[in-house]
């Protein structure tokens, strides 16, 4: 359930508070170190601020002592007279009103006169008052006897110059201390030439080197180890070859504090923002998706059928609500739906009654109710020409008609009634009413012949009936339509109006089946089974042989023959006509080009049903053949018979046309037999005329087939046609023939189909006798 919307819904709610949290953690941290960054800026800029005004009121106060004490006459006379108790009472009591540490009267060349307290200065200060003397009433810091002073130096003139005074405040830790009261931060002058430090860090490591202390110190923070001071180095003035700084610290550990006091309270606050979005979000996602659940069962309730639920939750919202009605009349849409569906999986939508499969179903309940039954399949002969004549909606209403009969018929007695294919028709009624009524059978059909009246047309309609007993003709539903179908097709096929089904007929039909699978396999193995065999013509002109018609011969595997009349029939019926002949049109037309290769040159016809005829690929393959094998196509001729040319004339007359337009010959089979008009003879795109063999084989008994065979000559010749004579068995028929001046003649006299090595053979030994 990891994968479901209420999961989903919670982890997206809770999702956005912490995306919420850490943005705001991180806006937080961002904005807290930007401004505590300045604010430590902030305060060490005020921090120097403070420092140099405290600097520079020291330095007001030295000027101002300074000025004062070599502007005294009393001192300045004294300083003229060298008196050196009054210029050390002098020092001393100036001193002590402005609280100097240092205060020293020196010579112009740098020597002590005298200082206000017991020193040892006596080291010559000329280098140092020299400095001093480039920044006149400045201060300076300097180191003396590792002491730091703040200093500055002021001439005694008298009006000259006739001395100098040196005064200065001592710089100490306590002084550091104090502008660290001051400015809040640490304070630490450093003379590094000097390795003096004074600072107001009153907990030093030691050895204390500030730089490095205050630089490198660190914190362990929350965040990892942090900087504990935030320095800033300010150069004081000093002298060039002594310089004194002070660093200024401002420390940042109570700025971490409050830092991470406000993060935790954060923390705390996102915590709770977090617990609550959970669960508000699970309630929130509960609400949402509970309906749903109740959708989603409603509709596995649809899947199995049951459309009358209603145990939704009261109190939903609007949208839920109307969701929910729409699911529910879906679910009586889909019913009704469902309803007309079911009714049509099963009944033919023209007539009403039950479909094949439907049929085998209602058969098979009611066959368990050890009840006789007699099953009668019924087939409209000739439906398909009133379709053709008069239109699908007539042929319709026929079909109306006679369900409407048949169901007249057995209704009473609780009849089933189905319409099983196009033209076909199954009732099923119990066998002891049946024979009671009207005569059983017999009435039914004489029923369903009487004429009918269809849209004020008088129609007669033929039938033919198949009928099979339950339950000593078979026991399964399956069996008895199988069963009962195969005796309607008898009927049809011997032109009976009943046909009761005999034992055996069904292996006899199983047996077509077993024989249409095994066809099949022949074509598609081409293992030798199916081969052709080549019978001559004679052209009777030239007593040559340029003629062969190719027939097709089967031995299966079991090495039985199998008639050609059978498996063509076969073929025809099953479909597998188109596939045949296309074997057929490859063999023939590769054995042609490969006599041609020979130097045999013979023509070769082909027998063609109607269904190859009106197969949409049959014109392109042969030409796509023809062309493989490199075969003109004269040399090919297709032969159709009088019932395949009358059975699609429009149809059939184009697809002939298209084939002369190649160069290819046409035969009309089996001429005389069928029926053929001279109108419609004259019409078709032929080249040749086949007599049939019924007139040729006793040709020289019968003065009859005489006069027809030599009339059909005749009238073949005037018409532009060569006309061909089959069944020639005798020479004497061959004689006559040759007196009516037939053009080409075949049968057992000159030779039997041969395979195509024997008729090489043949054809050398015929031509050398010749």
């Amino acid at each position: 359930m990891t994968n479901s919307l209420k999961n989903r819904i919670t982890v997206l709610c809770v999702g956005l508070v912490l995306l919420t949290t850490v943005v705001s953690l991180f806006s937080f941290w961002w904005s807290t170190s930007q401004f505590n960054e300045k604010k430590v800026t902030q305060d060490i800029n005020v921090a120097e601020n403070v420092y140099k005004q405290y600097l520079a009121s020291k330095e007001s106060l030295l000027l101002t002592a300074a000025k004062v004490l070599t502007a005294d006459f009393g001192f300045k006379q004294a300083v003229a007279t060298k008196d050196a108790n009054t210029i050390s009472s002098a020092l001393y009591n100036h001193s002590q009103r402005i609280n100097a540490d240092l205060m020293l009267l020196l010579d112009l060349s740098g020597k002590l006169i005298s200082t206000n307290k017991q020193q040892d200065f006596n080291n010559n200060l000329q280098e140092l008052m020299n400095e001093l003397l480039n920044n006149t009433e400045q201060s300076s810091f300097v180191v003396l006897h590792e002491q730091l002073y703040q200093v500055i130096l002021l001439p005694v003139k008298a009006p000259r110059t006739i001395a100098y005074s040196l005064v200065g405040f001592k710089i100490d830790d306590e002084v550091a201390v104090e502008l660290k009261n001051l400015t809040g931060m640490d304070v630490s002058f450093i003379a590094k030439s000097d390795n003096l430090v004074k600072s107001s860090l009153l907990e030093r490591p030691s050895p204390f080197i500030p730089n490095e202390y205050f630089h490198n110190s660190t914190t362990k923070r929350i965040f990892g180890e942090q900087l504990v001071y935030r320095n800033r180095d300010v150069h004081l003035p000093s002298l060039d070859d002594h310089p004194v700084n002070v660093l200024l610290s401002a420390d940042l550990t109570q700025s971490y504090s409050e830092f991470e006091r406000l993060f935790y309270t954060l923390v705390i606050l996102a915590s709770l923002t977090i617990f609550i979005g959970v669960i508000t979000s699970s309630l929130l996602a509960k609400n949402l998706t509970m309906p749903l659940s109740q959708l989603a069962s409603l509709a596995r309730q649809f899947a199995r059928g049951n459309y009358s639920v209603d145990a939704m939750s009261k109190n939903q919202s609007n949208e839920i609500a109307t969701l929910i009605d729409a699911f529910k009349n879906m679910g009586n849409d889909i019913q009704e739906r469902e309803q007309q569906i079911s009714f049509a999986a099963k009944h033919d939508s023209l007539t009403g009654f039950y479909n094949r499969s439907a049929m085998l179903e209602v058969l098979s309940e009611n066959l368990e109710q050890n009840q006789e039954y007699t099953l009668v399949a019924i087939d409209i002969r000739g439906l398909r020409h009133i379709n053709d004549k008069l239109g699908a909606r007539i042929g319709d209403d026929c079909l109306k008609a006679v369900a409407l009969r048949i169901a007249e018929f057995s209704d009473e007695f609780g009849g089933l009634h189905a319409r099983i294919g196009g033209d076909e028709f199954l009732t099923a009624f119990p066998s002891s009413v049946g024979r009671n009524l009207k005569s059983g059978i017999v009435g039914l059909m004489a029923q369903l012949q009487a004429g009918y009246t269809i849209q004020k047309l008088k129609i007669n309609l033929r039938f033919s009936a198949g009928v099979v007993e339950y339950p000593s003709q078979g026991l399964q539903a399956d069996d008895l339509m199988r069963r009962v179908l195969i005796a309607v097709d008898s009927a049809a096929s011997a032109h009976e109006n009943i046909h009761y089904y005999l034992p055996g007929e069904d292996e006899a039909h199983l047996d077509r089946l077993i024989m249409i699978d095994e066809l099949k396999q022949a074509i598609n193995d081409d293992d030798g089974q199916l081969f052709m065999t080549y019978q001559p013509k004679l052209h009777i002109a030239t007593q040559q042989i340029n003629k062969v018609e190719s027939l097709i011969r089967w031995q299966r595997k079991d090495g039985s023959w199998v008639s050609p009349e059978l498996f063509i029939d076969l073929a025809e019926q099953s479909g597998l006509i188109v596939d045949l002949t296309g074997w057929v049109v490859k063999t023939v037309i590769a054995q042609v080009g490969l006599w041609q290769q020979q130097g045999i040159y013979m023509q070769a016809a082909i027998n063609v049903s109607a269904q190859d005829i009106a197969y949409p690929g049959f014109h392109s393959n042969l030409i796509r053949t023809l062309k493989q094998f490199s075969v003109a196509p004269a040399l090919i001729t297709i032969e159709l018979t009088e019932r395949d040319m009358i059975e699609n004339e429009e149809k059939g007359i184009q697809a002939l046309e298209n084939l002369k337009a190649i160069g290819v010959k046409i035969s009309l089979d089996d001429y005389g037999v069928g029926q053929t008009s001279l109108g419609r003879l004259k019409m078709l795109p032929i080249d040749e005329l086949k007599l049939d063999k019924c007139f040729i084989l006793k040709l020289d008994e019968s003065e009859k087939d005489q006069f027809i065979v030599e009339s059909t000559i005749t009238l073949g010749h005037q018409l532009g046609f060569s006309v061909v004579a089959e069944g020639v068995e005798t020479l004497e028929s061959l004689e006559l023939l040759q007196k009516m001046q037939c053009d080409h003649v075949q049968g057992y006299y000159l030779s039997r189909p041969l395979k195509a090595d024997v008729f090489e053979q043949w054809l050398e030994q015929y031509n050398e006798k010749a």
